[in-house]
């Protein structure tokens, strides 16, 4: 029953996102299109003209289709934050499941609809344009997995965040997507870093974002050294998000109430 309640809070989510008609999600993919054109069209000229970047073209071809293609899912974002300040999060405690479980139902509904109308047409797409969309390991899949997991975990804790802010989400939301555009390794692999830098981010707790299923779908990195450093995190984060958020539910406030 339970998990009935759940698919019908994703399925709920995944129509409010087209209520209006498919073509409310175009400007969506318009603005996917203008990120993943560009860069493929600089990674070309570059290898064109014998720049090492320590990645083959195919490889950073691969890695910026995909990045595209599975935004959402690398860098999650939910609506905790804003809910917070706007004080609908306090609903969800009227509801028969746990908050946590509520906001991921929902998260996951809303990257539905630009999944089938962006994403997997692109896979088909993708081939016909010179790039491959074959995983270089299995292990991309738990990979990807463990991202989403510690994604939802990285949220939850700067939405903890945002609650000892009193409400001054926007602060939080800057501070955390400034925090994971440099450090999540989605925009820039850690493969090209210089100063051999490359460790040092993967290591690092954002590091276990997009950019670890990434380097594992392109092969420019090794699931023995990325999967551990993925669970050693979750484990870590989930744990400071519950017991956080936990001791942060008396202190919301919303709108001074």
């Amino acid at each position: 029953m339970s998990l009935n309640k759940y698919s019908s809070t994703i399925i709920i989510s995944m129509r409010k996102q087209t209520n209006g008609g498919i073509i409310y999600l175009f400007p969506n993919i318009i603005v996917r299109l203008m990120y993943l054109l560009p860069l493929m069209f600089l990674w070309r000229v570059l290898a064109s003209q014998g720049v090492e970047v320590g990645m083959s073209l195919e490889q950073m071809l691969t890695y910026t289709l995909m990045n595209a293609l599975l935004g959402e899912m690398l860098v999650v974002q939910t609506f905790m934050s804003s809910w917070n300040y706007e004080g609908q999060v306090l609903s969800l405690y009227l509801r028969p499941q746990p908050v946590f479980g509520q906001i991921i139902a929902q998260t996951i509904g809303e990257w539905i609809p630009m999944l089938l109308a962006f994403s997997i047409p692109m896979l088909f797409i993708a081939p016909l344009i010179g790039v491959t969309v074959i995983p270089a390991t299995l292990w991309f899949f738990p990979s990807l997995l463990l991202c989403i997991s510690l994604g939802f975990a990285i949220d939850f804790i700067f939405a903890c965040l945002t609650i000892r802010l009193k409400g001054l989400s926007w602060l939080s939301h800057s501070i955390k997507m400034a925090i994971m555009t440099l450090f999540s390794g989605t925009v820039i692999p850690f493969k090209i870093l210089p100063f051999e830098l490359t460790k040092a981010f993967e290591y690092q707790p954002f590091g276990s974002l997009g950019g670890a299923p990434l380097s594992l779908f392109t092969g420019i990195s090794d699931p023995v050294r990325i999967i551990p450093v993925q669970i050693f995190w979750n484990i870590t984060l989930w744990t400071v998000a519950v017991v956080w958020f936990r001791k942060s539910k008396e202190r919301q406030v919303s709108y001074g109430g």
